[in-house]
């Protein structure tokens, strides 16, 4: 632990404290103090090291009574140093000038204390008090904290102030307690992202799912990944659990809706026991959310019956009961089965047995026969957005069951990472249409942990996420922000101890974040690894495309692909 100060306490205010750094002093013992350059020269065993002190995102120690305080730098400033009237008289009487002076600070914010023997520990009992002695850091002491504390070798990046010290954090920590990648548009969230997975990928059973809603990660992971394109998507009706059928059939604000849901939880009930694969299971009971096949037109066609059914009357035929029940409903689901882009719901052809259901969870968890995968990227851009919520609050829903039984079947774990990619747009917190998908990601929040199921939510818009999956974010990766409004809604996310940090969010690099939460030891700025090969992420170059001789465009073959939803590889 180095031993050459810097500067002394002068103010402490609720979590900030503040430092003024010292003139530099050297004699032949000893040297002290900053010079202008604000560089100093630490001695190791291969001789002095240059640092740089005031760099915000660096860090000093200060002096307890027992122990030492780590703190972070936020900000520094030069203020003018103020003559004292008994300075003036002196030097009045003396015939001399007053020279300018200057003082230099460092504001500051506690991370943790460490004790004699050199252990760190997050947070701290006791702050400073003023005129206690600051430290300068040298970069071993932070390799050494961010290692006890990171679980094996896993490292996203470098520090960026300390690019040959590798970023190491408890990967854990990161994705049981759940995480959040936050960052507005250009500041590298997907390069980090892709870096990110890409590392993980290295781990032999890792099991990591990514909904991607731009078609950017196609070929980021290369033979690790599964791509499951919407061509070939299939979420079979028969998967989804009784509230989220409703859901897809059912206005609730209809006067109606009471007999519609009583009728179709009885009609549902009934086809999935009497269906003859289903009998053939060995299922001990059959409930209405058993995921098994059941045929679903003979559900529509009981409605039909029950909608137009007549009765003996004393004289004449007389409306059934349920006559004119069913109408708006039957409306509403003969929309959705004529459209096409529902066929992935309700006109499966892969999976349309309740056996094919271990295939189609082998695909979802990249368990394929010969070629298991470690990715399994989602692309969902060419899914309606009225239809995209349906589609992932299913996989959510099943990847959280399947963690849940696994569980409870083999007494042990299967750890699942989800990465939701655009949060914003799919587990919006003011969006009705989303209702279902945030449904699902909320749950994997909140007891998601319990099961080995992780979810990372990615987002340039935090405040439209679900402020509960955020809530739940133990993690938080920030790139840069520079919207006044979403650094102010991070900060209140962020523990009383860190906030401070926001103030640096507009100034980080493309690549850049700091990191902070439960999976580092402190609060940490990095540059993150590029990742190889980068995702499909790029801005357009309207200068490099501008620039281009004139050729004409194929207005003919975008029209055609627009018109059949056509996937161009």
């Amino acid at each position: 632990m180095s031993d050459y100060q810097i500067g002394k306490v002068v103010g402490v205010a609720g979590d900030e404290i503040f430092v003024s750094l010292l003139d530099h002093e050297q004699s032949t013992d000893s040297e002290m103090g900053v010079p202008e350059s604000m560089t100093i020269h630490l001695a190791n065993g291969s001789g002095p090291m240059p640092v740089l002190i005031g760099q915000p995102g660096t860090f000093v120690i200060i002096a307890l009574p027992a122990g030492r305080l780590l703190c972070m730098v936020t900000s520094v400033e030069m203020r003018e140093a103020k003559t004292t009237a008994a300075e003036l008289r002196e030097v009045d009487s003396a015939g001399v000038f007053v020279l300018d002076r200057a003082s230099r600070a460092l504001a500051t914010i506690a991370v943790g204390t460490m004790d004699a023997a050199g252990k760190f520990e997050r947070g701290s009992d006791v702050l400073p008090t003023v005129n206690a002695p600051v430290f300068a850091v040298a970069p071993e002491l932070i390799d050494e904290v961010y290692s006890s504390y990171a679980e094996g070798d896993f490292a996203i990046g470098k520090l960026s102030l300390v690019p040959s010290q590798q970023a190491k954090i408890n990967l854990d920590a990161f994705l049981t307690r759940h995480a959040a990648i936050l960052g507005q548009t250009g500041g590298g969230k997907s390069w980090t992202v892709a870096s990110l997975i890409q590392k993980m990928c290295a781990f032999q059973q890792a099991t990591i799912v990514l909904f991607d809603l731009h078609d950017e990660y196609a070929a980021t992971f290369g033979t690790y990944a599964d791509v499951i394109s919407a061509t070939d998507l299939e979420l079979p009706y028969w998967l989804m659990n009784s509230e989220e059928l409703l859901g897809l059939m059912v206005d609730r604000s209809e006067s109606a809706a009471p007999n519609q849901i009583a009728k179709f939880k009885e009609l549902l009930q009934a086809a999935k026991e009497n269906h003859p694969e289903n009998n053939t299971l060995g299922i001990k009971k059959i409930t209405i959310d058993t995921p098994v096949f059941f045929d679903f037109d003979a559900i529509l066609s009981e409605f039909r019956r029950l909608d137009t059914e007549k009765v003996a009357g004393k004289t004449t035929e007389k409306q059934g009961p349920l006559f004119g029940q069913f109408t708006r409903l039957l409306m509403r689901i003969d929309s959705r089965l004529n459209d096409k882009r529902y066929d992935l719901i309700f006109k499966p052809k892969t999976y349309s047995t309740s056996a094919s259901m271990e295939n189609l969870f082998r695909r979802l968890l990249g368990e394929t026969a010969g070629a298991r995968k470690r990715v399994v990227v989602v692309a969902l851009r060419p899914v309606p957005f009225d239809v995209r919520s349906s589609v992932i609050s299913l996989i959510l829903r099943c990847l959280f069951d399947f963690a849940y039984w696994h569980h409870r079947a083999h007494k042990m774990h299967f750890p699942i990472a989800v990465f939701a990619d655009e949060a914003h747009i799919y587990l919006n917190d003011g969006d009705p249409a989303t209702e279902a998908a945030k449904h699902s990601a909320e749950r994997i929040a909140k007891e998601g942990r319990k099961y080995g199921i992780s979810l990372t939510a990615i987002s340039q818009r935090p405040r439209e996420v679900s402020a509960t999956i955020l809530s739940q974010c133990n993690s938080f990766l920030c790139l840069r922000i520079s919207n006044p409004d979403d650094q102010s809604y991070v900060k209140n996310l962020l523990p009383d101890s860190v906030r401070g940090i926001t103030s640096m969010f507009s100034t980080l690099r493309r690549g850049e974040c700091i990191l902070l939460g439960d999976s580092v030891m402190m609060p940490t700025r990095i540059k993150v690894d590029q990742p190889n090969p980068a995702p499909i992420s790029d801005d357009a170059s309207f200068y490099k495309s501008w620039n281009e001789a004139p050729k004409d465009v194929d207005f003919a073959k975008v029209l055609k692909a627009w018109r059949d939803q056509d996937i161009v590889p």
